[in-house]
């Protein structure tokens, strides 16, 4: 059952919850009199980030609306170059004889301005019809219909007249697949990962973007692609994620043009079985060894990026998943009661906490404090002269505004494959890693699982744990100041040193 989004805000009128995911809903114009909506899934159960993504829903539906009208606009002046045959016809209406008048293309018409009607009327039927009202898809499917006339004139006119982009069954699979990126409302990076996903299944058959779609929609094809996807030495869950898109491809086509592109072959792909936890790798901690590694002032990578170095440290101290420790805003480093403390909080779209629990307030544990990460948070922000609202590693953001993972993926991993730790671990190693590490040194100073908890960002295992083991600040900042890796302080003592001057 859908509820609406109770907040006030103007921004939220087209925002509706269902089971805890948000939805963009919003009235349409009507349909032989009858009221309509289009409702769509946000995907998400951040409110920052469906707040978002509905700005950009809304601006698509008028975008959408503006294109079909302009569209249309275009078309009738092309329909007004062409040439019509006028001619008397006599009709039987209820016994009697009345003569009609009526009106059809004539043999006359120049190719190119066919051609012309036919590229916009292609455009046209691309166009979401939901969201039209009666009078435009109407019109929409008058001039579809006249561009098909003419077109058929045409071919039997001159038999070496071939329009470049006939409406219906002559798309290519590159035509399908940017109509169905564009409509799936994607960011810029899921897109490119969709695209790159498709051209991979489609090389594997011998096929090209720029083929025709009925190349594609072959029994031999699909299952071939099958076949490939089969082979993979991947998960189920990855498997599935690549005949998802062999599926919205094939319904995609359908929507385009229904009488043309049926979903029969659907029915040819297999179902794989989603990846159970059992195959899942775990993460492993680092080593003390391997942290001592990683720490080690030799290395020169950390002085070359301290946002990499303090980061890093979040996810050891306080257990942080990578978006959270590296979205962090300088308003997110507070003080309460005296007592310096990080506030993960979802206050901008790129910030994706994975759930209730991980939204906390957790003192910083007296070794991080001590190496000064309080002082250069300070000091970076009187340095840029930064807002509250600005991220104090800007390194997470695109120039564009996307969140950029490769903060992690072109940083602190590739840090470690080049010192050679996943190379002689051959145990599942990343950033997440030192959550793991931030636990179990938490486990060893004997703190009790509910505060782990709290400073981790766990939701508990029981009702109990989740509901009813609530602690204050200052009982947590006892606890997580036991988080402290004594064999380490030697390279903190060297670190505090160079990291003044950063």
């Amino acid at each position: 059952m859908f509820t609406k989004c109770k907040t006030k805000c103007q921004a939220d009128k087209n925002l509706w919850i269902r089971n805890n995911v948000f939805y963009f809903m919003v009235e349409i114009p009507r349909k032989n009199g009858k009221r309509r909506y289009f409702c769509k899934s946000l995907h998400t159960t951040n409110y920052y980030e469906a707040q978002e993504r509905a700005k950009i829903m809304v601006k698509s539906l008028n975008s959408n609306n503006i294109e079909a009208k302009t569209y249309i606009h275009l078309a009738q002046t092309v329909i007004n170059k062409l040439k019509f045959d006028e001619f008397d016809e006599k009709v039987d209406v209820g016994g009697q004889t009345i003569i009609q008048h009526q009106k059809s293309l004539s043999q006359q018409n120049d190719p190119e301005t066919v051609q012309e009607l036919v590229n916009i009327a292609s455009k046209l039927s691309a166009i979401t019809q939901s969201t039209l009202d009666d009078d435009d898809i109407k019109k929409i499917t008058e001039i579809v219909n006249i561009a098909v006339a003419a077109q058929l004139q045409n071919m039997v006119k001159s038999g070496n007249f071939k329009p470049k982009t006939a409406p219906g069954s002559n798309y290519t699979i590159e035509y399908i697949v940017d109509s169905m990126l564009k409509k799936a409302n994607n960011t810029k990076d899921v897109a490119t990962k969709r695209y790159n996903r498709i051209n991979n299944l489609l090389n594997g058959v011998g096929l090209k973007l720029t083929d025709n779609y009925s190349k594609f929609y072959t029994a031999e094809i699909i299952q071939k692609m099958c076949d490939n996807i089969k082979a993979l030495n991947v998960k189920g869950s990855v498997k599935r994620t690549y005949t998802r898109e062999i599926k919205n491809i094939i319904m995609h086509a359908h929507n385009l043009d229904p009488d043309t592109y049926k979903t029969n072959l659907i029915n040819v792909i297999p179902e794989f079985k989603k990846t159970s936890k059992d195959e899942i790798d775990p993460h492993w901690p680092y080593s003390d060894d391997e942290l001592k590694q990683i720490f080690n002032p030799a290395n020169d990578y950390f002085k070359k990026n301290p946002d990499v170095f303090w980061t890093t440290l979040i996810g050891l101290f306080v257990g942080a998943r990578c978006n959270a420790a590296i979205t962090l805003q300088y308003a997110d480093i507070i003080n309460v009661d005296g007592i310096d403390c990080i506030k993960f909080q979802d206050t901008h779209p790129i910030k994706q906490l994975k759930n209730a629990a991980t939204h906390r307030t957790v003192p910083i544990p007296l070794q991080l404090l001590n190496l000064g990460f309080v002082d250069y948070v300070k000091r970076q922000q009187a340095k840029s002269n930064a807002q509250p609202t600005d991220f104090i590693f800007p390194k997470c953001q695109t120039s564009s505004g996307q969140y950029n993972n490769k903060f992690t993926t072109r940083g602190f991993i590739k840090y470690i494959n080049d010192i050679g730790i996943t190379k002689n671990n051959p145990h599942k190693l990343d950033f997440h890693s030192l959550r793991k590490n931030a636990n179990l040194c938490l486990e060893s100073k004997a703190v009790p699982e509910t505060f782990i908890n709290d400073i981790i960002g766990w939701e508990g295992r029981s009702t109990r744990q989740q509901s009813y083991s609530n602690h204050d600040l200052q009982k947590i900042k006892v606890q997580a100041d036991k988080l402290c890796y004594d064999f380490l302080q030697p390279e903190f003592d060297q670190w505090k040193i160079i990291m003044v001057n950063k």
